[in-house]
């Protein structure tokens, strides 16, 4: 059976209460993704389905199963919102800016008028260069000590302006306009499942940046377990076995499958 029995909504928040984790998506030891709260399953967006009918299914069946792929293959997207995923997030400006553009979600950001900026920015491991073709994008990897030392350099010395302003008694407000977009923030970000969907979408395509990339990673890999029959049917219909393994997942196809029964079983 693809999906084990899902009692009800609040036996799958608790029997996944304890699995919410932290993910460090750049790799720095700075970066952050922190799933805090799901409201909703995958027997919501089913029930959401069935109430044009006057239908209430008390517990996932295999007629569920199909009845949300059968959504999912045919852009009836409405019974997808009718649930809600908090993430705290951990990010540079630069990603931070590209993220907030994706408007149907809630966001609350540090405020640097408040707190003063701390001494956390954004290192690339490696450079890319520039794509020819597609002009808001990049390709490949390389390394270069001096262009690495040049850029710590430059952060170094903005941050250190920053503070000598601020001794100087400029306001905190003022005085963060000299600090580069790599400079880390951290903001809430709220979404329901289909407005999450429509991000890792674009976020996780050939054209998005990297390092946004990475976090549409880590979104993905806390919300599956939650939604594993929903997020199952929008990757079967987005993303072909190549891409989910060769760009967005390390897991092959077998892999993958044993850890949906992993999930779907402890849900059960």
């Amino acid at each position: 059976m693809y999906m084990q029995i899902i009692k009800n909504k609040e036996q799958a928040d608790a029997a996944w209460l304890d699995q919410s984790k932290k993910l460090d998506p750049l790799k720095d030891g700075i970066s952050s993704v922190e799933l805090l709260r799901v409201s909703g399953t995958d027997l919501d967006i089913a029930n959401a389905a069935r109430v044009s009918y006057g239908r209430v299914s008390e517990a996932v069946s295999e007629r569920d199963v199909k009845l949300i792929n059968f959504l999912m293959e045919h852009n009836h997207s409405s019974p997808f919102e009718h649930n809600q995923l908090s993430f705290r997030i951990k990010a540079p400006i630069f990603v931070t800016r590209q993220w907030m553009r994706h408007r149907m979600n809630s966001y609350n950001e540090i405020s640097y008028r408040y707190v003063k900026v701390g001494t956390e920015f954004y290192i690339p491991q490696t450079w890319r260069f520039q794509d020819q073709d597609n002009k808001q994008s990049s390709f490949g990897a390389f390394t270069d000590e001096t262009i690495t030392a040049e850029y710590k350099r430059s952060l170094e010395q903005s941050y250190a302006h920053y503070n000598k302003m601020l001794e100087a008694g400029v306001c905190r407000e003022q005085a963060r306009a000299i600090l580069p977009v790599a400079t880390y923030t951290e903001f809430i970000y709220t979404c329901n499942l289909r407005s999450l969907m429509n991000f890792l979408q674009l976020r996780l395509g050939h054209g998005a940046q990297s390092e946004i990339r990475e976090f549409a990673k880590s979104l993905l890999q806390l919300a599956f377990p939650h939604f594993p029959i929903a997020l199952e049917a929008w990757r079967k219909k987005y993303f072909t076995t190549q891409e989910w393994e060769g760009q967005l997942h390390d897991w092959t196809d077998k892999e993958w499958e044993d850890q949906l029964k992993e999930w779907t079983d402890q849900l059960g």
